[in-house]
């Protein structure tokens, strides 16, 4: 199977994977579409033979981000969707570099042939005034000999200035095609962190010096080209340095705010839970609020809580990454001293069961605060509710 039917083939379970899975899933994430965009290239087919491990791996990553895309793991889709279309672009990028390779050899072969015709042409000069000095030295011819040497003289030394002419010609053609392949390289590197979009001005401004290179080029310029293409070489790696932070910055974000929903989704759908979230200043947190636990002022958990405290694990688990707080609250009808020591022991409780269910104690941290949120000294349900545990989600 040749290489373009495997790219065929790739795409075809591509697109039959994000088909089918168009029908239950959210919308398709950005970076999964830019990475079909990429894959249409023509140039792939190309890169696929210099690159085959990358290609490959970038269309499995693809592969794999569509069934997480229809799995509805945004986070992990869009990861493996960035990754893809680094490793793509990658082996694009080297399949460019390899043709530029190749036309800098043809360059080079045809260097070595006209320095080999200079080495012809100096020989075949030395020995037609070998042969004029035996003719003069036989005496009878001097003179035709002696005109003869003059013309062959002159005409070898035109072939001569012809040859070395041809030859830096060729060098400097050599020396333009290399400046602007390494410009090219520098530009396309700037591409896999969206230079055009966060460092725009030396982006625009090393395209548009690449596209003078070129027309210098075409126009016999390669004084000219030379100097452009280094111009644009210089601003393409000036765009790629200033806009990785702020590539890098944006995609950590996007996933940081998909996981963020996610979560709020995963904690909302358990039942017998009251979810919030709260801001305090610049920063916000996930708040699950879980009642009836205890019985009376007991500090020890009630039975039949099992599935509940499995499913706050199951989720505390699934989302690593959280710090996790657990909260003790009461009513503030008491002893101040004895409703702390009671929250405490009621948040350790639950923190001592969700580490029972695999959760890494180091990730929690446990504390009480005996003030409710709503007022205790009204009805005994405002009351009630002000006893419960809270699990906060702090986000980062």
């Amino acid at each position: 199977m040749t290489s373009q039917r495997i790219d065929r083939t790739l795409l075809a379970a591509l697109s039959l994977c994000l088909g089918l899975a168009a029908c239950a899933t959210p919308p398709k994430p950005r970076e999964l579409e830019m990475f079909e965009g990429i894959r249409k290239n023509p140039g792939v087919a190309d890169a696929a033979k210099k690159s085959p491990e990358l290609v490959a791996a970038a269309d499995k990553l693809a592969i794999k981000s569509g069934e997480e895309w229809q799995s509805n793991d945004l986070e992990e889709s869009r990861r493996d969707a960035l990754m893809a279309q680094i490793k793509l672009k990658t082996a694009l990028a080297i399949s460019e570099q390899e043709q530029m390779k190749a036309r800098i050899q043809v360059l080079s072969n045809q260097q070595a042939d006209a320095e080999e015709e200079l080495a012809t042409a100096s020989k075949d000069l030395a020995s037609a005034t070998e042969a004029l000095e035996l003719r003069q030295k036989l005496g009878a011819a001097q003179k035709a000999a002696a005109a003869d040497r003059e013309r062959l003289s002159q005409q070898m030394s035109s072939e001569q200035q012809k040859a070395q002419a041809e030859k830096q010609k060729l060098s400097l053609q050599l020396a333009t095609e290399q400046k602007l392949a390494a410009a090219q390289l520098a530009l396309r590197t700037a591409d896999t962190v969206e230079a055009n979009r966060y460092a725009q001005a030396p982006y625009s401004a090393a395209a548009d010096m690449l596209k003078k290179a070129e027309a210098e080029i075409k126009a016999g310029d390669l004084v000219g080209a030379q100097l452009s293409a280094e111009v644009a070489r210089q601003h393409a790696e000036r765009a790629a340095e200033l806009a990785k932070p702020a590539y890098e910055q944006a995609e950590q974000t996007t996933q940081n705010r998909a996981r963020d929903e996610a979560l709020q989704r995963d904690a909302t759908a358990i039942p017998g839970v009251a979810v919030r979230i709260e801001r305090i200043g610049d920063s916000q947190r996930l708040v699950i609020s879980v009642q009836d636990l205890f019985n009376k002022r007991e500090t020890a958990l009630g039975s039949g809580h099992e599935p509940l405290l499995d499913s706050l694990a199951v989720l505390i688990n699934k989302y690593p990454t959280y710090p996790i707080h657990v909260l003790g609250r009461t009513e503030t009808r008491g002893k101040p001293g004895e409703l702390l020591a009671m929250s405490q022991a009621r948040a350790q409780s639950v923190s001592t069961a969700l580490a029972a269910r695999g959760v890494d104690p180091r990730r929690m941290t446990v504390s009480a605060d005996p003030a409710p949120s709503a007022d205790a000294k009204t009805a005994p349900a405002p009351r009630a509710k002000s006893n419960r545990v809270e699990i906060v989600f702090l986000y980062h």
